[in-house]
């Protein structure tokens, strides 16, 4: 569980709020900032109450823990990290009398990004600044310079913090990304790959039937997978509505042994190489009507145990249609 993402006093969010997160809900809580002691760097946030949200992810974690008012602790993002601690924050001033230029230079990153900071600080309270995005490779992305008034840095700094570029980039980058190799077949194993795609594509806002054409299954697989992912509802419209009821007739005497004229293995307890058999068969493609034949059981029965057994393949897919 990582702090991800924080709101400040003035409801501004920073970190990585558009994160894709383990958890349909993240967790929310409050922190309260320490007020920076006499001399030292009070940082952007010092003595502020913030609203933290935290969840399982993928972003880098920093090796700083913080403590939120509940008691809870939790470590953090490198990158709120680096916007909540102060050693990460340099105050740029004018110069003095006796020194007229100075030069700071800060490096902060993730796996997959660097970004380089380079401010000389100029006469008259001026200062320059070189921001270089790049790879930790060093293949550069972007660059930025201009010079602005030192005491316009911290308003400049919120500015670009509370722009939703981050957003927007993220879902263009997200609708660029190549898809995974499509299913071959109907039932074909999930691979961790399509698994991925899937989350992030429908977080972005795809429709299961757009998935469904990108992933090469069918809009009730994708449909039930997102529910098996917690990434949505119960897809019940998707659950046969009832049969209506049949016509009344006379009462009929099912034994079990009227029943295992027809399925053999009725009621029978299922044994481990049984079921190890019976995933295989559906893996490779057998439907339900020919596993029942195939080992003496009627379809509801197959259908329930290919479920419990998280079988994979067409007689899995269509296992749902018995209530799964």
């Amino acid at each position: 569980m990582l702090i991800y993402a924080f709101r400040d006093a003035r409801g501004t969010w920073h970190g990585d709020p558009d994160a894709d997160v383990h958890d349909i809900q993240p967790g929310r809580g409050a922190l309260t900032l320490p007020p920076p002691t006499p001399g030292q760097d009070p940082g952007l946030f010092g003595g502020q109450q913030v609203e933290v949200l935290y969840a399982a992810c993928d972003l880098e974690a920093s090796r700083t823990s913080y403590q939120l008012d509940d008691g809870n602790s939790l470590l953090a993002t490198w990158h709120v990290h680096e916007l909540l601690s102060p050693a990460y924050h340099r105050v740029l001033t004018a110069p003095t009398a006796e020194r007229h230029t100075a030069t700071v230079r800060l490096e902060i990153g993730s796996p997959h990004r660097r970004y380089n900071l380079h401010a000389d600080l100029l006469a008259e309270g001026r200062v320059e600044i070189t921001v270089v995005v790049c790879t930790p490779d060093g293949v550069i992305h972007g660059e930025l310079t201009g010079e602005v008034d030192t005491c316009d840095l911290s308003e400049v700094s919120r500015l670009i913090a509370s722009a939703p570029i981050a957003s927007a980039a993220k879902t263009t980058s997200s609708a660029t990304s190549p898809a995974p190799v499509k299913a071959t077949r109907h039932g074909q194993a999930w691979t961790a790959e399509a698994i991925a795609y899937l989350k992030e594509h429908y977080r972005a806002g795809k429709s299961s039937e757009q998935l469904a054409e990108e992933l090469g299954r069918n809009e009730k697989s994708i449909c039930w997978k997102l529910y098996d992912l917690k990434l949505a509802p119960y897809p019940g419209d998707l659950v046969p509505d009832p049969r209506p009821p049949a016509e009344p007739e006379a009462p009929k005497a099912y034994t079990m042994e009227a029943k295992r004229q027809l399925h053999p293995n009725a009621y029978k307890p299922w044994e481990p190489e049984d079921e190890q058999r019976l995933a295989e068969r559906c893996a490779r493609g057998a439907s339900l009507p020919e596993l029942s034949q195939e080992f003496g059981r009627n379809e509801g029965a197959i259908a329930s145990r290919l479920l419990k057994i998280r079988a994979e393949g067409p007689a899995a897919d269509d296992a749902w249609e018995y209530g799964g």
